[in-house]
C-alpha cells in the first residue's frame, strides 16, 4: 500500500504538471498518456479492495442478524402452540348427552315438566320456560320459582368451561304500553337481561352471554288462541359451544 500511495501521489503531480505546462490545445504525447493511465489503474485497484471489504462487511453484518433473529423467535413458537382456549377443545357428544339428561331430570324432580321443556341437538341444548315461571305478565323482574332453574343452568355452564349462553326473550302479539315497557320489544329484551343478570351473578363471565329480544316476531304457534299466545310468550336459553375463530 505504501507503493501504491507513492505511485498515485507522483502521478498526480505529473498530471498537475503536464496541465500547467501545456496548453488547453496541446495535443498529450504517448508518454504522457501512459503516465495519465498509471495512476487511473492505481485507483481502480483501490476501489475494487473498497468494494470487496463493503460486500464482505455487508454478508458478515446479514448473517449476524438473520442469527439475532432465529434465536430470539425460536424460543416462542413451543410456548405459542402449546396454549389452547376453551373455545378449542371439543365437548363430545356423550358430555351433551349427559348434560341435557341432567337438566331434564331436574326440570321433572322440581314439578315444571308442563312449564319447562328441554330440546337437543348435536353440540346445542335448548332450555324453553313459559313467561308464567320466570316472570308476572307485563313484568320483567325475576319469581322466586324460576330461580332453582336458574342456578342449576348457572352451575352446568360453570362446569364446562367450553360452553357458552344465548338468553333471548319472546312475546305474543298482544299489544303492551306502559312506561317501563313502551312495546313488546323492551318487554322482550329486559326479560332476556334479566336472566342473564342473574346468571352473571351466579358465577359467569358476561363474555360467555348473548342476549336477545324477538317480541312476538318468532312464534312458536300461531297466535290464534289463548293457548297458543301462552306457548308463545317464553325465554329460552341456548347452550352451544362457539367455534373458535380461524
Amino acid at each position: 500500500m505504501p507503493s501504491n500511495h507513492v505511485q498515485t501521489s507522483a502521478a498526480f503531480e505529473k498530471l498537475v504538471h503536464r496541465n500547467a505546462v501545456l496548453p488547453r490545445s496541446a495535443k498529450p504525447s504517448s508518454s504522457n498518456q501512459n503516465d495519465t493511465d498509471s495512476w487511473m489503474i492505481t485507483l481502480s485497484d483501490l476501489t475494487l479492495l473498497l468494494l470487496g471489504f463493503a460486500v464482505l462487511w455487508y454478508a458478515t453484518a446479514s448473517s449476524t442478524v438473520q442469527q439475532s433473529t432465529a434465536a430470539v423467535v425460536r424460543p416462542a413458537r413451543p410456548q405459542a402452540r402449546a396454549i389452547l382456549t376453551a373455545a378449542e377443545v371439543s365437548m363430545p357428544p356423550q358430555t351433551w348427552q349427559a348434560v341435557h339428561k341432567d337438566l331434564a331430570q331436574f326440570v321433572e324432580a322440581a314439578g315444571l315438566l308442563q312449564e319447562v321443556t328441554i330440546e337437543a341437538a348435536p353440540g346445542e341444548i335448548l332450555l324453553s320456560m313459559r313467561d308464567s315461571v320466570p316472570f308476572e305478565s307485563g313484568q320483567a323482574d325475576l319469581r322466586a320459582r324460576a330461580l332453582p332453574v336458574l342456578e342449576k343452568v348457572a352451575n352446568v355452564v360453570l362446569a364446562h368451561g367450553e360452553m357458552a349462553v344465548a338468553i333471548s326473550g319472546h312475546t305474543d302479539n298482544r299489544r303492551i304500553a306502559n312506561p317501563a315497557f313502551p312495546s313488546n320489544w323492551e318487554l322482550s329484551t329486559a326479560r332476556a337481561s334479566r336472566v342473564a343478570r342473574y346468571l352473571i351473578q351466579r358465577g359467569l363471565r358476561p363474555s360467555r352471554i348473548a342476549v336477545q329480544g324477538y317480541a312476538d316476531h318468532r312464534p312458536k304457534k300461531p297466535n290464534s288462541t289463548p293457548t297458543n299466545r301462552r306457548a308463545n310468550r317464553r325465554v329460552e336459553i341456548r347452550l352451544f359451544q362457539e367455534k373458535s375463530a380461524g
